[in-house]
């Protein structure tokens, strides 16, 4: 009876033995996996965090603005004329001319898209850094937009408000353009219009008749364009009377001259 007595408290040892080291075991392994999730955890916050922030406030240094001024905030002030917004890209922009100078602004404070080619502006800005996406996350210098206000009403927005008509457009079945492309192609023929000197679409516009437009893709001399013709409309339907080159590459804008059968620049 006493051999059997302790032959169970042995058996029970080795049981109790057994368990504490599976017991360590298991711990061990639950160390070893938090350790790993904690750390995962971490590397995925630390990558949202430079995703969220990429856009950040830095002394950066850029070649400054003659004439612009600071205010007691250290951003920068300026007036400029208003030449496109540019949404295509990784990040909102503005483009501006200031004299012969062109200016690109990171835009998240304009969110109305109501200004037009040519409105005097004025600029509040500060300088920054952009993150360039695919390149290694590298940083580069940016002026980021604070605010911006306008001044004055430019050519556009004078002949929206004389003209008062919408222009017509169409395009071949064959072509497939998206919308901010026809957009793009509007605010082109539109600004165009304010700056011709063709004199029948001069005559059109003073007399407020109907204008529209044709969108067709074309090859002149090895170099692919797309090509806008336009037209008054009469009583007996539209005469296309001045044809637009636009390099589909560079986006140069070329006036055709008929009589001279060659492509003018046109800014």
């Amino acid at each position: 009876m006493i051999a059997l007595y302790f032959r169970f408290r042995l058996d029970m040892s080795g049981l109790f033995i057994k368990a504490h080291q599976i017991s360590c075991r298991m711990k061990r392994r639950i160390d070893a996996f938090l350790m790993i999730a904690v750390c995962g955890l971490l590397a995925c916050n630390a990558k949202t965090a430079q995703k969220q922030d990429l856009v950040k406030v830095s002394p950066a240094l850029q070649k400054p603005l003659a004439g612009q001024k600071r205010n007691n905030r250290g951003e920068h002030i300026d007036r400029m004329t208003f030449v496109e917004y540019l949404d295509d890209g990784d990040y909102f922009q503005i483009l501006a001319k200031k004299g012969d100078s062109t200016i690109v602004l990171i835009n998240e404070a304009d969110t109305t898209r109501n200004l037009n080619r040519g409105d005097k502006i004025h600029v509040t800005w500060k300088d920054g850094t952009v993150t360039v996406p695919g390149d290694q996350e590298a940083e580069m210098p940016a002026r980021l937009l604070v605010s911006v206000k306008k001044t004055a009403d430019g050519p556009v927005t004078a002949f929206r408000t004389n003209y008062g008509e919408k222009i017509k457009y169409t395009w071949s079945t064959e072509e497939e353009f998206t919308s901010s492309y026809l957009d793009k192609v509007y605010r082109l023929t539109e600004y165009y219009l304010t700056q011709t000197k063709n004199s029948l679409l001069r005559a059109a516009i003073k007399k407020r008749e109907e204008l529209t437009y044709s969108i067709e893709s074309a090859e002149r001399n090895g170099q692919r364009y797309r090509v806008i013709g336009i037209a008054p409309i009469g009583p007996n339907g539209s005469n296309i009377v001045q044809w637009l080159y636009v390099e589909e590459e560079k986006g140069r804008v070329y006036e055709y001259d008929l009589p001279g059968d060659k492509l003018v620049a046109f800014d």
